[in-house]
């Protein structure tokens, strides 16, 4: 089950990576006119999903036996 999120997490992760390159390359009149806004909020949605990702690839700690 830890697989599946993790390849979920990763998939979401991957999609807001592009749609924020996306918010930093672009030069649509829109997006330019609230690049701060879009920028803080990309960056406070990606980063904690990167960690996720990073997380649930981790391998699980072996648990040693009493």
């Amino acid at each position: 089950m830890r697989k599946v999120f993790a390849i979920l997490s990763t998939l979401i992760t991957l999609y807001t990576l592009k749609e924020t390159y996306y918010i930093f390359t672009t030069t649509d009149a829109e997006i330019v006119k609230q690049r701060d806004q879009l920028i803080l909020v990309s960056l406070s949605v990606v980063i904690p999903l990167i960690v996720l990702s990073l997380w649930l690839w981790r391998p699980k700690p072996k648990q040693e036996a009493n």
